[in-house]
């Protein structure tokens, strides 16, 4: 199979979070054709376990202008290691240290537009410490919830979990636990 040429690229849009690049390619059958591109910083999502506890926070979304239930999750900042994004995205967020990491996997967010990876963690052995979440976070009023699997399973099933990075880490710890 033969891969597709980008013939021109141009930065249409840039801001702190993002860029959305305009890019004119060619097809392997050379056909002339137009992305555009999102390009945002790739993330982590923790699920955070204890024992047959699972801890998710619940955030007022201004994009969905909706709180909701998810696991904890955030950008990877230039230079650091999925891992160590894990653990402050952790602490930040859900005020929560973990002893033990194990990385899941990753997918990627949003294929069609954009080739952000989400990488997904499973943190146990858990001490809760005082959270630490930014100014934007701060904002959305994150708290922690704890709830066992049967729950999340529900609230997946009933739609009360409906954001595609939870949904997809759920997923890859269920194919292996």
């Amino acid at each position: 199979m033969k891969n597709w040429k980008t013939v021109k690229s141009k930065v249409v849009f840039e801001c702190k979070y993002l860029k959305i690049l305009d890019e004119d390619f060619l097809t392997p059958s050379g056909k002339n054709g137009k992305y555009y591109i999102l390009q945002r910083n790739d993330f982590v999502v923790v699920i955070a376990k204890d024992k047959n506890n699972f801890y998710l926070i619940k955030q007022f979304r201004y994009t969905t202008k909706s709180k909701l239930v998810e696991f904890i999750a955030g950008e990877i900042e230039k230079g650091e290691t999925p891992l160590k994004a894990a653990r402050r995205e952790l602490q930040e967020e859900a005020g929560i240290r973990a002893k033990k990491f194990e990385n899941l996997g990753w997918y990627y967010a949003c294929k069609g537009c954009s080739k952000q990876k989400g990488y997904v963690f499973l943190a146990e052995d858990l001490d809760f410490i005082k959270q630490n979440p930014d100014e934007m976070e701060s904002e959305g009023g994150i708290k922690v919830v704890r709830f066992k699997i049967s729950e999340i399973k529900k609230m997946i099933k009933n739609g009360k979990i409906d954001d595609n990075d939870t949904l997809s880490a759920f997923c890859l710890f269920m194919l292996k636990y």
